[in-house]
């Protein structure tokens, strides 16, 4: 946990700022929109200017959680008039994430910007991004670290800001059921509910509001299924004309891999999911035995011991059998 040094430093920061631009990694999830919101909610509860930006797409049920839809990178805002957008932008934070590959056309922007960066993560690999750096590595979700640092502040926690963070860590824990679901995710999800988080409500958001789409893509998926090593490992894999064909989209691949995990046997999954410029976006996950960050580190991507994921080039059979011979490596 960052010492108090670093959290004054943080507040600091914020304090000494006017317009502020929060942003997070490429294909964000829960725990990177349950912060943006929350760090956006502190921000104009503070009288500041406070600007969303995100690398890709939200899903849907994400989306829903901003009264405005936010402006993504590319889409909204060209890569190339970053400057001209927020030139008034005194404050950077990066939240959930210090990696330059998670930030495509955006990190090279930042390194040109002059402007103070602040970083909120809690990966174990990062590139230095920030001016300041509050890493929590040992937390379950970037969203602990938010809230450590709002406690720290003494600012107020509404009852906007609690259901942000409680999404952002429910959905980092799997809702409180992955193996870095500790005590102190428990207390903390306890104190956001005595401030107004309804877990009742945000569940329904999270896993209950899917597009037929989705569902139609996730029985095309499931048909793709496949065991290797006496079922110790399974993939499945999602093609561009599986979301031609469902109307489905890019995010609604979120944690569809967890699926196949049902499985007793599987201690390892992998997903493909074809991208649309050629390759694999290859999401990971294990159940403890596989450390799967080592297999996505060494082919340029990233994230946990227990989920990763990365960016393949090759054909299908070929990223298939290289990630399932590194898995099997490892046992």
């Amino acid at each position: 946990m960052p010492d108090n040094k670093t959290f004054q430093k943080a507040v600091d920061l914020i304090n000494n700022a006017n317009n502020v631009l929060i942003t997070t990694h490429i294909r964000p999830d829960g725990d990177a929109c349950g912060c943006v919101r929350a760090l956006k909610e502190v921000l104009k509860n503070q009288g500041k200017i406070a600007a969303a930006l995100f690398m890709s797409p939200l899903a849907a049920w994400y989306e829903s959680l901003f009264a405005e839809k936010p402006s993504v990178l590319g889409n909204d805002v060209p890569v190339d008039q970053l400057s001209d957008t927020y030139a008034d932008v005194d404050l950077i934070i990066l939240v959930d994430t210090d990696s330059r590959v998670q930030l495509p056309g955006f990190a090279d922007w930042l390194d040109d910007c002059g402007k103070k960066i602040l970083v909120i993560d809690h990966h174990i690999s990062g590139d230095n991004l920030g001016f300041v750096a509050l890493v929590d590595t040992v937390a379950a979700a970037a969203g602990e670290v938010v809230f450590d640092l709002i406690k720290f502040a003494g600012w107020e926690i509404t009852e906007r800001i609690a259901e942000s963070i409680f999404i952002a860590l429910s959905t980092d824990t799997g809702w409180f059921k992955f193996g870095n679901t500790d005590s102190r995710i428990f207390h903390t999800a306890a104190e956001l509910i005595d401030a107004g988080a309804r877990p009742n409500v945000i569940y329904r958001l999270l896993y209950q509001s899917f597009t037929p789409s989705r569902l139609y893509l996730m029985t095309r998926m499931l048909d793709h299924l496949q065991l290797h090593a006496e079922g110790r490992i399974a993939t499945q894999y999602v093609l561009r004309k599986d979301f031609d064909e469902t109307g489905a989209t890019g995010p609604d691949t979120e944690n569809l891999i967890d699926e196949c995990q049902r499985i007793e046997s599987v201690e390892a999954a992998a997903l493909f999911v074809e991208l649309a410029d050629g390759g694999f976006r290859c999401s990971l996950r294990s159940k403890g035995n596989v450390d799967v960050r080592k297999i996505a580190q060494k082919y340029g991507g990233g994230g946990h011991t227990l989920a990763s994921g990365v960016n393949l080039k090759g054909t299908l059979e070929t990223c298939v059998q290289n990630i399932v011979d590194e898995i099997t490596v490892q046992f």
